[in-house]
């Protein structure tokens, strides 16, 4: 048994990218807007008539960003392999998504300024609930991660001092999601009067699930972290096989995130599309919420995301 070529590889990636983005436009994206039924745009609510006239605007200007974003995507990751540079294609796909979110929060941000201004105010309830972290958190789970990471980088200032650090860090920051986890049990968007108790089961099963894909993200970092260690100590033209279980490892833990991503859509689209969305309305004491996440979790999100950022454009000017 031989070790995968870097094209080989390379052509695995690209491949997951592009089924992964290709079925998620469709899928999801596409009509994302639309996820809680024709009386919402983006969960503002809109009145009856809206996609007979300005709506159609609104979607057509929503849906060819996404176009616009999509063929960026293809472009730049045929040009990748056009100019031979394969080592480009998994930077490329984390640079993607640091286009993507950005661009997609804005268009959802200027959506609410210009259509959300004057949301209704809904009597709500109070949850009495309290929520510990260890109902949401795995704590063996955490020291796990923290244990491995610990070790790679171990691994890898032992065996090659003057190794290229920069993509490891890259892995290891954006496996950083624990106080996203803590925020996320912590945080609550006010709950109408109105069927309460099922807007309540919604949002709680959304929390678990945002949970769970924040693990599967965090393992998947992980486990790109473990290569660079395992490329330093076992060579891959020496340990063809351990090459050949790595790649398996990854793929499969790549695909347990799109289940939980794809799994959060569904959950959206089926239980909560009869409900209010999160920050479709004001309460009597406090205005709509954005994504109803406390400033706990968006400081995180911003810093997070902000030191992903700076590693991503240090890469190419470094």
């Amino acid at each position: 048994m031989t070790a995968p070529t870097d094209f080989e590889v390379m052509i695995l990636v690209t491949a997951l990218i592009v089924l992964t983005f290709g079925y998620t436009l469709v899928k999801f994206s596409w009509n994302q807007p639309l996820r809680n039924g024709s009386g919402f745009f983006w969960g503002i609510e809109v009145p009856e008539g809206f996609y007979a006239g300005p709506g159609r605007a609104w979607l057509r200007g929503y849906r060819t960003t996404l176009v616009v974003l999509h063929l960026v995507l293809v472009v730049v990751l045929a040009s990748c392999f056009a100019l031979r540079r394969w080592d480009l294609v998994p930077l490329w796909a984390g640079g993607f998504s640091l286009f993507y979110v950005p661009a997609i929060a804005a268009v959802s941000l200027w959506s609410r300024h210009k259509l959300g201004t004057k949301p209704p105010i809904r009597a709500v309830a109070l949850s009495l609930e309290s929520r510990r972290l260890g109902d949401y958190i795995s704590w063996p789970i955490e020291s796990l991660f923290a244990a491995i990471i610990a070790t790679c980088w171990w691994i890898m200032l032992r065996h090659g001092p003057k190794f290229d650090w920069l993509s490891p860090l890259q892995m290891t920051w954006s496996a950083i999601v624990l106080p996203a986890k803590i925020a996320l049990v912590r945080s609550g968007a006010p709950l109408p009067a109105e069927r309460t108790e099922e807007h309540y089961r919604y949002q709680d099963a959304m929390r678990r699930n945002v949970i769970q894909v924040l693990n599967a993200m965090g393992w998947l970092m992980v486990v790109t972290l473990c290569g660079f260690p395992l490329r330093q100590v076992w060579p891959p033209m020496a340990f063809p096989s351990l090459v050949w279980i790595f790649l398996v490892v990854f793929t499969a833990v790549f695909a347990y995130l799109m289940i939980m991503i794809f799994r959060a859509q569904r959950l959206t689209t089926t239980m909560g599309r009869d409900l209010y969305p999160i920050g479709s309305f004001a309460t009597p004491h406090r205005s709509a919420p954005w994504i109803g996440m406390s400033r706990f979790y968006l400081i995180w999100f911003a810093v997070w995301f902000g030191g992903i950022l700076a590693l991503a454009l240090y890469s190419p000017f470094r």
